[in-house]
């Protein structure tokens, strides 16, 4: 999910934005609320309100712009090979989905996903399709957000629960200390997009939530414990929250390399995995990234919180008028 708008300062990136400012938020507002970890590259520590609830005071402007990924129509990776146990399928059923907030739970593999428009952030037009070669694609898209705020939206698809809305057999909650795996695979496709990042400006990205509650948060629009996102492509004018502390680092187990975003995302810290270059494609274990986060990036995810959400989608703040996510699997273990 995105986040509704907050009064600026302050940039909400996906869920948590503060109890005060939830309580006057509309629930389709708050719907919104799915909080990713993004801001606008020139913010040197004011807080914004972006993809992911209240951002913290992260110094992105002194950041070497050539550590980002995707910049200025940077090459892309061809898609790797699937990772065994997680092989995406077609979706069971095609529509469109339109407005702010219009969702369908879709199956594919025998797997159920929720599908989410999300647009948090505008009332401009908005229209998905879904299902047939692709799992969703952008249609319409006349929202803009200010790159020095949230992004207009954040489309996805996602496993879990939240914001009262659960997919059935996703095996989570799941401690992160019992986690066998996090199988998954995404393929997006730009389809030309990438050509004109003034245009258009988005990133391609997961979005894993973290509660310090067994029973995670179910009805509740942002995590208690942290978020993790894994960027596939960053933007030339937006930025995760905070800022570069692991650059150029490699998992085990996982092709790449990447740039390792440290920031609060409110009153939660969010760590941000960026792609260098960018890529279309992931298939890989997401425990790989959590478990690093876990030994390696102290303040960031906990060993004793638990696994609730896997998001991916594109957090868009201009444009995007044709972006698609080819193929997704999630698969916890």
């Amino acid at each position: 999910m995105t986040h509704p708008p907050s009064p600026s300062p302050v940039i909400t990136p996906r869920p948590s934005l503060p109890l005060t400012l939830l309580a006057g938020l509309s629930l389709s507002a708050a719907l919104a609320l799915a909080a990713s970890c993004a801001k606008d590259p020139s913010e040197t520590g004011t807080p914004e309100t972006g993809s992911g609830g209240q951002t913290g005071s992260g110094s992105g402007g002194s950041v070497d712009a050539g550590t980002g990924s995707g910049s200025g129509g940077a090459p892309v990776t061809d898609p790797g090979p699937l990772i065994p146990g997680c092989t995406p399928a077609a979706l069971s059923s095609q529509g469109t989905l339109k407005g702010q907030y219009d969702t369908a739970k879709v199956m594919a593999g025998g797997h159920e996903y929720f599908l989410q428009v999300n647009e948090w952030n505008s009332t401009s037009p908005q229209t998905m399709s879904y299902g047939g070669p692709y799992a969703f694609k952008m249609t319409e898209q006349m929202g803009v957000g200010q790159t020095s705020g949230g992004p207009a939206g954040f489309p996805s698809l996602f496993i879990g629960a939240n914001a009262n809305h659960s997919t059935n057999g996703s095996n989570l909650p799941k401690q992160v200390s019992a986690l066998q795996s996090v199988l998954t695979a995404w393929t997006w496709n730009d389809n030309g997009t990438l050509a004109d990042q003034t245009t258009n400006i988005f990133n391609a990205t997961y979005d894993v939530w973290f509660s310090t509650s067994a029973a995670g948060e179910p009805s509740a629009y942002t995590p208690t414990g942290g978020f993790l996102m894994v960027w596939l492509h960053k933007p030339t004018g937006a930025q995760p929250i905070g800022s570069v502390k692991y650059p150029s680092v490699t998992i085990p187990g996982v092709a790449g390399k990447w740039n390792v975003w440290v920031g609060m995302n409110g009153k939660v810290p969010c760590i941000s995995y960026v792609a260098t270059p960018s890529t279309k494609s992931l298939s890989t274990d997401l425990n790989a990234f959590i478990k690093d986060a876990v030994a390696n990036r102290p303040g960031t995810i906990q060993s004793s919180w638990y696994l609730t959400n896997v998001f991916t989608g594109f957090e868009i703040w201009k444009g995007g008028v044709n972006l698609e996510s080819t193929a997704f699997c999630a698969v916890v273990e």
